[in-house]
């Protein structure tokens, strides 16, 4: 699945959700490196086989420079297990545009996709407001998905609220159209606490590759804490109804680490 507030892709967004308020340090700081080890379980209903997760993440980071991150991935469902990588950057184009490649690829998938590629422009704008958009295309087996994403986001204070429209071309299952909703706060130096809402239509990929449309909607609640400089933990509790397919209720925990 894709575009959700579940899903497993869209690392780009969260860590520039994270990071963006941290852009006004002093851009004589030295570039901070941080490793995460996450673990996530999703149950679901509907005779359709549970979901396990594991993520080794690395985002390494200096305000005014460009920013690099990436991810190993492992995933289990249906008896088979995917293995992928994870890999883009966040490149300031000057004080106010932000470039975004990235991209991943699973090796021998077997429900995941083969690979992706996407491509985001942001805007920062006045009075706290951030416009972005975004070119993804996912590469399943069976079928081929082009997204694309229009967002906007403003900050205020310690709070953050965005809303992102999602419409993607799904190859032999039409046009899906989605809605996203975030809202975080941020306190202490670098931690953080959100709430993730989704609704709409959105793509699931199958076994072998097919990918089928649905009705969506989905909630999440996540958050990072740092209870000291260098170590932090990360973690997401979340619900979605996948239409008539399935519901799935999910945890993940992380542990964070800065060098």
């Amino acid at each position: 699945m894709q575009g959700s507030v579940m899903t497993r892709n869209g690392l780009g967004c969260l860590l520039l959700a994270l990071s963006l308020p941290l852009a006004q340090a002093s851009e004589g700081e030295p570039r901070r490196l941080e490793v995460e080890a996450s673990h996530r379980i999703d149950r679901i209903d509907s005779g359709f086989s549970d979901w396990q997760g594991q993520r080794l993440d690395f985002q390494s980071t200096r305000p005014g420079d460009p920013t690099w991150y990436g991810a190993v991935t492992r995933d289990r469902r249906y008896g088979e297990r995917d293995e992928g990588v994870e890999l883009g950057a966040a490149l300031p184009l000057d004080a106010n545009w932000v470039l975004q490649p990235e991209a991943g690829r699973t090796f021998d998938a077997d429900f995941l996709p083969r690979w992706y590629a996407d491509l985001r422009l942001q805007r920062r704008l006045p009075q706290g407001f951030v416009g972005a958009a975004s070119l993804r295309r996912t590469e399943y087996d069976a079928s081929r998905v082009d997204r694309l994403a229009l967002g906007a986001e403003r900050y205020w204070g310690p709070w953050r609220a965005g809303y992102t429209l999602n419409v993607s071309d799904v190859s032999g299952a039409g046009t899906p159209v989605g809605h996203a909703l975030a809202l975080d706060h941020y306190y202490g130096e670098r931690s953080v606490v959100g709430l993730r809402a989704s609704l709409g239509r959105e793509e699931e990929g199958l076994p072998g590759g097919e990918v089928v449309t649905s009705s969506v909607t989905a909630l999440a609640l996540r958050g990072r804490h740092w209870w000291r400089p260098d170590w932090a933990v990360s973690w997401e509790v979340g619900t979605l109804s996948q239409g008539d397919l399935y519901d799935r209720h999910g945890i993940q925990l992380g542990l964070r680490h800065a060098f």
